[in-house]
């Protein structure tokens, strides 16, 4: 008999309670019903948490890869980007950073989790984001103005 999904008796309560390590399925981001072929009717809706991963997803990358497309993110955070870690001229810092976002965005390591996020990403309206995302996403850049400059410098404590 597998024992590995029963549920937990808690002592002396009679309840029975979900096991402690088991983590929630990632939820991929909404977007609002619009026709397919008007962009800008759609609206995506993001929690802050997805807003963040994007964000720091992409300040890696910004960081990592400048000149990558964002697309490649999945790949820099797998062990499989064994070509990406052998660049004789990233320092200790550029490790640390890719450690620490290896840690911090696992949940986003697959290929399609990342795409629908970005879809929902350049979708969300312009005035949230942080970054600019070309329309055929083949590259982006922080914005210089506005106050998400703030935004990126908190990136920068976070992962940095």
């Amino acid at each position: 008999m597998n024992t590995f999904f029963r549920s937990i008796t808690q002592p002396g309560a009679g309840q029975l309670m979900a096991p402690p390590f088991v983590a929630q399925p990632y939820a991929a981001p909404a977007l609002a019903a619009a026709p397919a072929n008007d962009r800008s009717a759609r609206r995506a809706t993001l929690s802050a948490q997805q807003l963040l991963d994007i964000e720091v997803g992409l300040f890696l990358l910004s960081q990592l890869l400048p000149t990558a497309s964002p697309d490649v993110l999945p790949s820099l955070l797998t062990d499989k980007a064994s070509s990406f870690l052998e660049r004789p001229t990233w320092t200790p810092r550029q490790h640390k950073l890719l450690n620490r976002g290896r840690m911090l965005l696992a949940h986003v390591r697959q290929n399609t989790v990342w795409a629908a996020l970005l879809d929902a990403y350049v979708a969300v309206p312009e005035r949230l984001q942080a970054y600019d995302i070309s329309t055929d996403r083949s590259r982006f850049r922080e914005k210089s103005v506005g106050f998400f400059r703030n935004r990126i410098f908190t990136l920068k404590q976070m992962v940095g």
